[in-house]
């Protein structure tokens, strides 16, 4: 492969990374009960209105606390990614990888937020920051840090969730990353 083509196939792949993250933060912040006037909230909705709208009208009223039309369109990102990397790049299809490589591309994607949601909003409380972002950080991160704070309490006022959320996203994402390249 040339230089050129590993340009095109890294942009390609942060293209469709951060598209479908952003889909997921979507859902996640809608399921989270976020006010659409937070800044992340409206964010999320400016990046990908053009691509979940035209979803949601298709769709009856959705129940549930999840946003679906977001979900499908992340979905919708993977399979395209998926179809289109193999094609691209050369990558060898396979019906198992065709068929496993959208999901894990979803749970890599939602794993790579965690991660730097949990890595942004450690950092900011650090700096004492007054950003609203900060909360809606807390909120975002919160139910993953939750857990891991009952099996280690902060030791002489020291939080060390953070560090152990990422080393499980890390762990995750070590298992994931070659299923979402379809090599099974």
């Amino acid at each position: 492969m040339t230089t050129f083509a590993h340009l095109l196939g890294y942009l390609f792949d942060l293209f469709a990374a951060l598209l479908g993250a952003v889909l997921i933060l979507r859902a996640w912040i809608h399921a989270q009960a976020i006010p659409a006037s937070d800044p992340l909230a409206s964010f999320c909705e400016a990046l990908t209105d053009w691509l979940v709208l035209p979803i949601a009208r298709t769709m009856r009223r959705p129940t549930g606390s999840w946003h679906w039309p977001a979900l499908i369109a992340a979905f919708g990102i993977a399979i395209l990614y998926s179809i289109l990397s193999r094609l691209l790049f050369g990558i060898p299809m396979s019906l198992l990888g065709l068929l496993v490589s959208p999901f894990a591309l979803i749970i890599r994607w939602a794993t790579e937020l965690v991660l730097w949601g949990t890595v942004i909003w450690a950092v900011l409380t650090w700096m004492h920051s007054a950003s609203p972002v900060i909360r809606t950080l807390g909120y975002l991160v919160e139910p993953f840090l939750r857990p891991v704070r009952r099996l280690i309490p902060p030791f002489k006022g020291i939080d060390l969730s953070p560090i152990f959320v990422f080393i499980i996203c890390q762990v995750v994402l070590i298992v994931i990353t070659p299923l979402a390249r379809g090599i099974i």
